[in-house]
């Protein structure tokens, strides 16, 4: 295991340290553990209740879900696609594969991801082609209640558009709408209460006359499209995206960002600003300082006991450009690390 004695973590509220003692005696949610997932300077790592456990060889981590006590995660290791259980790692079939997002249903483990000449999932460590013509992403992957396997993604069509689309149980695909002559993909699945609906997170692509080819938020029930609302008029608003997305009862969480055009006159006044949606309403969320590239972007969601977790990057100094992996708590920014110039990312979240 990576050394991480040089990380120095904020010691907020919730009582952060490196000997894993907070993640039981200070819980972000009082009776819960909240896990986050991501990656920083030393490698793919998750943090839990805000102390930080490093994954063994790992580049960096992408998801998480945690089963019995067991903690599953995917990411990437080298030139291989991989994913740990707790800190054991499996490296997965096929060169210069990428785990994107991971699943449990009873003894089977899922991986959804790429490899370099195509998308793919694998079970339980064994490789199932979604396609092989190298165009193709899978980002997402879910078990429905009758034990149909769900992967998100997108592929390049005959006419060279980026098409969203979901498989089914393999190679059976199935396109999800995009604006006329637009272009979408998708980066998270959910399923409703009963595990048996699906949602789809991600965004679309369209021409647009003052921006070009602009960005759209959006949702989808099965193959039935919402596009998020902008939340604003101002011109200046260049679009926006999503990637994460959960269900609390009758509300649909989606976790996201605005993108900006920047002032010619201000140059910290564009790039990515981090969002979630609940139901059609925006919620714009606290960043770090202004910085050309913005001030943060929420990367997944989860909503437990009446508090939202979001997590993602926000910047944490306007004189250098570096994102640190954080987390907002009912709307207010926490750093998980904080080490000016170096560069981390929360990708996913989990609550137990």
């Amino acid at each position: 295991m990576k050394k991480i004695s040089f990380i120095l973590l904020v010691i907020l509220w919730i009582g952060c340290d490196d000997n894993g003692d907070s993640a039981n005696s200070n819980p972000i949610i009082s009776g819960r553990k909240v896990y986050i997932v991501g990656s920083d300077d030393d490698g793919a790592c998750y943090w839990v209740n805000g102390s930080r456990v490093g994954l063994p060889d790992g580049d960096w981590a992408t998801d998480i879900v945690v089963v019995d006590g067991d903690v599953y995660t995917s990411g990437t290791c080298g030139e291989y696609a991989c994913y740990w259980i707790n800190q054991e790692k499996y490296e997965l079939p096929g060169s210069w594969g990428e785990g994107e997002a991971i699943a449990v249903d009873g003894n089977d483990v899922y991986v959804a991801g790429w490899f370099n000449n195509g998308s793919c999932y694998w079970k339980n460590g064994q490789k199932i082609n979604l396609t092989t013509n190298g165009e193709s992403q899978a980002f997402a992957i879910g078990v429905r209640n009758n034990g149909s396997v769900y992967i998100g993604g997108s592929y390049i069509n005959n006419h060279h558009y980026v098409i969203p689309c979901f498989w089914k149980d393999g190679n059976n695909r199935t396109n999800l709408p995009i604006p006329n002559h637009g272009d979408g993909e998708v980066y998270d699945i959910t399923f409703d209460a009963a595990g048996n609906m699906r949602y789809y997170a991600g965004f679309t692509m369209k021409p647009d006359n003052l921006t070009g080819y602009a960005p759209k938020a959006a949702r989808w029930r099965h193959t039935t499209r919402t596009d998020l609302p902008d939340g604003t008029s101002d011109i200046s608003l260049y679009g926006t995206g999503s990637y994460g997305i959960t269900i609390d009862g009758e509300d649909i969480y989606v976790a996201g960002y605005t993108d900006w055009i920047g002032d010619y006159d201000d140059d910290n006044t564009g790039g990515t600003f981090p969002r979630y949606w609940k139901n059609n309403t925006a919620h714009d969320l606290e960043g770090g300082p202004n910085t050309i590239f913005g001030t943060g972007q929420a990367n997944d969601i989860r909503v437990a006991d009446g508090n939202v977790v979001v997590v993602g990057v926000a910047t944490s100094n306007s004189d250098d450009y570096a994102v640190q992996a954080c987390y907002w708590f009912n709307d207010e920014l926490h750093y998980l690390e904080d080490v000016i110039g170096e560069q981390s990312e929360a990708k996913g979240v989990f609550i137990e």
